[in-house]
């Protein structure tokens, strides 16, 4: 499964996705439990499809339309006062 692939879905196919896999990954570490699969790189395969899709599901949470959203400007930083604060502890 590819990225481009997940991020034009919409958040129900995601989510929907997100269960699958997570029933598949429960399926075939039963059947390793139980000594009936065959090819143990299945189960890698699909916790790399659920790590993509639960990144994609929180970035599209966090940056839910990225083309509206413009980036901020940052404060500037306020000067600090040494001459000022030097004096009046003379005074």
């Amino acid at each position: 499964m590819k990225m481009k692939d997940l991020q034009g879905l919409s958040m129900l196919d995601l989510q929907k996705k997100l269960k699958d896999s997570r029933q598949e990954l429960f399926n075939l570490r039963f059947q390793m439990a139980t000594g009936q699969l065959q090819n143990h790189r299945q189960i890698r395969h699909v916790r790399e499809d659920l790590a993509q899709i639960l990144t994609t599901i929180h970035l599209t949470e966090r940056n839910p339309e990225p083309a509206a959203v413009a980036p901020e400007a940052p404060a500037p930083k306020p000067r600090r006062r040494r001459a000022a604060a030097a004096t009046e502890e003379k005074a």
